[in-house]
């Protein structure tokens, strides 16, 4: 049973093949034993699917000028994911939104990227769920600063803000997001051209939402709904102690 466990909290989908601290911590949360902590690192540390996907973490520089978010979606963070191959739904991008006061993460799997597209699915994912963010961040890509994403951003009275080209670290909490997401991606791609990357990219998503945020001490998730999700773990076991 404590190997099932190991790896509900770690392999699922669900999951996303999390680090240690996140795997042990959603698994804390419905079990405990003496050990724990040292089972479930040494479980993460011999997934050989982790170790072949996942490289070491690249230290950013402060960037001057960040924007503290006093509230969810007050600030938030876009960017695409490229280059990928084309899927078997014909999406070739994958274009994320990050909530800078929760850490919560959007995916969108999109086979055309042009900027009336692009505002098109801003409205669609952020306005019509959270309202208009009073800050949008995004690097210097052509479709965020065309007249056509800038002129939806005026108009739902947003201020859209590019980092600086050289100063990519400005958008770093943004830039972790995709890592994640991409090497989450890569761990259950089923074939060698990576053809159904958008079937489980917007799943994955689901579990960088539902990982404990060592910061701010609970998961994007929760602190955007005020609940924990009901995930897979909970819902197949039940809380004890071994």
């Amino acid at each position: 049973m404590i190997q099932e466990v190991l790896h509900n909290c770690h392999e699922s989908i669900e999951e996303g093949h999390q680090g240690v601290v996140r795997s042990y911590q959603r698994v804390k949360h419905d079990y405990y034993y003496i050990g724990l902590y040292a089972n479930v690192e040494k479980h993460v540390k011999s997934c050989l699917d982790c170790s072949s996907s996942k490289s070491l973490p690249q230290l950013k520089g402060y960037s001057p000028g960040n924007v503290l978010a006093e509230r969810p979606f007050q600030v938030v963070s876009m960017d695409f994911v490229i280059p990928l191959p084309r899927s078997r739904r014909g999406n070739t991008v994958l274009l994320l939104w990050q909530c800078s006061f929760t850490g919560f993460v959007i995916a969108k799997a999109m086979s055309d990227t042009d900027a009336l597209i692009v505002a098109k699915v801003f409205e669609e994912c952020i306005y019509r769920r959270f309202g208009a963010p009073s800050l949008i961040r995004h690097d210097r890509d052509p479709r965020f600063m065309s007249e056509v994403f800038q002129a939806f951003a005026e108009l739902i009275q947003a201020r859209s803000r590019s980092t600086l080209s050289y100063r990519p670290q400005a958008n770093g909490q943004q830039e972790r997001s995709v890592k994640t997401v991409m090497q989450s991606v890569k761990v259950y791609v089923e074939d060698p051209l990576q053809e159904d990357w958008d079937e489980i990219a917007e799943r994955l998503v689901f579990a960088i939402n539902n990982s404990h945020d060592m910061t701010r001490k609970k998961t994007p998730f929760y602190l955007v709904h005020g609940w924990g999700a009901h995930t897979t773990l909970r819902a197949t076991t039940t809380s004890r102690c071994w």
